[in-house]
């Protein structure tokens, strides 16, 4: 993530405190991150030279206007204008980052090679919950490369319990043994 995209995220969201409209917007920029990962064609096309500036937002204008909080549909024809809109993805997950400091979230992403069932879930979010001692949120991942177990990601740190993660720990001492 770049420092403009931690500043336009760290902006959004302190304004978004001031006009007391963190909820909404934070719903709304959800939706546009869902909408624009389906569609990234159109963060494209908002970075395109081959329109003018005018013509970029314009089209903001159009599909957003009256859709959106005023405020966030300003970010993104100041995201526009800047033509810094490819840092939008990034800036809503810095939103997100603040959103969940202030609000003693934790958010973290768990891969396991099936998906974890309701009770696995709950038992490793209370876990979590009382290690951390904030309010845990899951992000669930299925890779069956991991054959079984689980790794965790949070807050920069990596946990992993997976079999892949034993066999290659198996493998290495193997090696240096033989050799």
């Amino acid at each position: 993530m770049t420092e403009i995209a931690k500043a336009y995220g760290k902006t959004l969201y302190d304004l978004a405190v001031e006009c007391e409209g963190v909820e909404q917007m934070l719903d709304e920029i959800t939706t546009l991150r869902r909408a624009f990962e389906e569609n990234p064609q159109f963060l494209t096309l908002m970075g395109t030279p081959n329109l003018k500036k005018e013509e970029r937002i314009a089209i903001v204008d159009e599909t957003f206007g009256g859709k959106i909080h005023i405020y966030l549909l300003n970010f993104l024809k100041v995201l526009v204008e800047n033509g810094a809109s490819h840092e939008f993805m990034d800036a809503a997950k810095q939103f997100r980052r603040e959103y969940n400091w202030e609000n003693g979230i934790e958010t973290v992403t768990v891969v396991s090679a099936v998906a974890l069932d309701a009770a696995q879930e709950s038992e490793l979010i209370e876990k979590l919950g009382k290690m951390t001692g904030k309010t845990i949120q899951l992000e669930k991942k299925v890779d069956p490369s991991v054959m079984g177990g689980i790794r965790l990601q949070m807050d920069g740190l990596q946990m992993d319990g997976t079999v892949k993660n034993k066999l290659d720990a198996i493998r290495s001492r193997l090696l240096h043994t033989i050799a």
